[in-house]
């Protein structure tokens, strides 16, 4: 009975007759994922976390009947027309998130919200309404909405601090693998200038060059920060 409630909501106009592709494509620039709309509803990020591991059962309700849940399988797409363009990503039950290939220079990598806007055309907010209702949302009182609210807020600064520290670590891995380099390098100039050297001596054996050791001591620093991040301490 709900999936009947919900499709009778669904903006009939503009969802392909038949099941037929319309090329509808919605672009995630126009949409607003940290604040409620004027009519003080749930916004997209508080949606977003009530729907979190149902997308499957929301796209199947609101019209979306994906042949295959494998993320290495390509199949055709509902929003494009293409043949073998679309598959889901390995989140998609979490997040919803797909792909298509749209043809060159066209590929969209997008969330559960974005597939209703690339195959039926919803905008950004007729795609809210349709997951937020079917997930009972729309009639949810004031004080259940500022609590969802609050944990939808909470939950998203965890997300953006664990991305945060994911770039940090991979900036500091990074200079890791430069300074690693920097240093194979130094160990070859002065492996050349021993080969250089033995020509005329056999028993000249070349000392670590003052950039050599500067490296290795740039490299063991850089080692120790990267870790003790990873760690989630303080390196001294």
């Amino acid at each position: 009975m709900m999936q009947v409630a919900i499709r009778e909501q669904i903006p009939k106009s503009r969802n392909p007759a038949g099941g037929q592709p319309n090329g509808g494509i919605c672009s995630t620039s126009t949409k607003n994922y940290s604040k409620p709309d004027a009519n003080n509803q749930l916004s997209f990020i508080e949606v977003k976390k009530v729907a979190y591991g149902k997308w499957e059962s929301i796209h199947r309700a609101l019209g979306i009947q994906l042949k295959t849940m494998s993320h290495a399988k390509h199949t055709a797409c509902q929003g494009c027309g293409g043949k073998d363009r679309f598959r889901v990503m390995p989140d998609y039950a979490n997040t919803g998130r797909w792909i298509c290939g749209g043809g060159v220079g066209n590929t969209q990598v997008e969330d559960g919200f974005e597939l209703l806007g690339h195959v039926f055309g919803w905008t950004p907010q007729e795609q809210l309404k349709a997951v937020a209702d079917y997930l009972g949302l729309s009639n949810m009182d004031e004080s259940k909405k500022k609590a969802l609210r609050i944990a939808a807020e909470k939950r998203e600064r965890e997300v953006q601090a664990t991305i945060a520290k994911r770039y940090e670590q991979t900036r500091r891995d990074s200079d890791v693998l430069t300074m690693l380099e920097n240093l194979i390098d130094e160990i070859r100039f002065r492996q050349h200038l021993q080969r250089e050297a033995m020509k005329f001596n056999k028993a000249f054996i070349a000392e670590p060059t003052i950039d050599e050791v500067n490296t290795a001591q740039e490299l063991n620093a850089a080692i120790l920060e990267a870790y003790a991040h990873q760690k989630g301490v303080d390196y001294v």
